[in-house]
């Protein structure tokens, strides 16, 4: 594969996981219009699959992931804004399958805990049992991608380390993530919408890369 293609493959690898994301997400646990938290049950073949569409993910995040960050060091090898964007990527590389899991794993939880018991109080205590237990990965995982790779991506675009307008900071996992959050106050939306906005500031911010470096004149001989 060229750089061009393996660079390219972040954008399939985050609609993947995105779609992921709202099988975990629509209708399951979250808070609806009001702010109120919800418990619902879904079927085990959403979690399934998400898990499924989370390693895919992951496989063509890494390949993609390695060649950019091999990219950006060979043009910027002493900016601090590139190897911060490394270190989140490859903690991406590392994290972002185990993570998808376990979260899937910790609704599959509380749909058997309600299940076996019929009581929301007491899958709800299964639940945060066992998220007790994974809570320094996941979050050692939300500080080493989103918010490293969030403060690296300001950096790498305003420093003009790639070549974007300044407007495109914001496409990042934290902004986009909130804008997410935003969306669940609308009246009209759905419980879960703001499900796969994180993955769509990990897509957004590489299709950015994409076409930053489709437009560049040294492209056609790398």
């Amino acid at each position: 594969m060229t750089r061009k293609q393996k660079i390219f493959l972040a954008i399939p690898a985050f609609s993947l996981a995105m779609i992921g994301d709202y099988l975990m997400g629509i209708n399951s646990i979250g808070t609806d219009s009001t702010g109120k938290m919800v418990w619902n049950v879904v079927a085990d073949w959403r979690l399934a699959l998400s898990a499924v569409l989370g390693m895919l993910c992951a496989v063509l995040f890494a390949v993609s992931a390695i060649e950019t960050c091999k990219m950006l060091e060979a043009r910027h090898p002493k900016s601090k804004y590139v190897k911060l964007f490394k270190i989140s990527n490859y903690a991406g590389i590392l994290f972002f399958t185990f993570i998808h899991i376990a979260i899937c794993m910790l609704i599959v939880i509380f749909n058997a805990g309600f299940e076996a018991t019929g009581n929301t109080e007491l899958a709800k205590g299964m639940l945060f049992r066992v998220a007790k237990s994974v809570s320094i990965p996941l979050i050692l995982q939300f500080v080493f991608t989103d918010v490293l790779v969030t403060i690296a991506w300001f950096g790498i675009v305003l420093k003009g380390d790639i070549k974007l307008p300044k407007w495109t900071v914001i496409l990042n996992p934290i902004i986009i993530a909130l804008i997410g959050q935003l969306i669940n106050f609308i009246p009209f939306s759905f419980m879960g919408a703001d499900s796969g906005f994180e993955s769509f500031g990990w897509l957004l911010m590489y299709a950015a890369i994409y076409y930053s470096e489709k437009k560049n004149t040294k492209w056609k001989s790398i």
